[in-house]
């Protein structure tokens, strides 16, 4: 679990560090694989799960400068306070389109996913959702 933590950590650091864009926060809801609390801080997108509680660290890159369609890359923990402790750690792409209207952004995305610890295998999940611009 350590080791879990350590690589998280340092892929957030990464991502961070590497982040150039300054725009004013997001917070919004998310629904769909990952049901719960979605937060925008430039291009860095974070998200807390509440169905089976997960978080998740993304880095977005508009696709040739467009403000509608990204990708992105970023990394997922998931089952985090299962009963069976096992905690799932993966690596994954993120594709999605969002619009804005006034001080709210609506988003759509797909999200295919790795993951490395548990069990090996590729999944694809997807989420909508809504964020208010401070």
């Amino acid at each position: 679990m350590k080791s879990i933590r350590y690589i998280f950590s340092l892929l957030a650091l990464v991502i961070i560090t590497s982040s150039t864009a300054v725009a004013a926060p997001q917070v919004g809801v998310m629904l769909g694989s990952d049901s719960g609390i979605n937060a925008k801080f430039g291009d860095i997108k974070i998200g807390v799960g509440l169905d089976n509680f997960s978080i998740t660290l993304d880095k977005m890159i508009d696709f040739n400068n467009t403000p509608y369609f990204y990708y992105g890359f970023g990394g997922k923990i998931d089952d985090i306070n299962s009963s069976h402790h096992d905690v799932k750690l993966g690596a994954r792409a993120i594709f999605g389109a969002q619009t804005s209207v006034e001080k709210f952004t609506f988003f759509v995305e797909a999200q295919p996913i790795l993951y490395i610890i548990d069990d090996v295998k590729v999944e694809l999940e997807a989420i909508a959702g809504v964020r208010y611009q401070f």
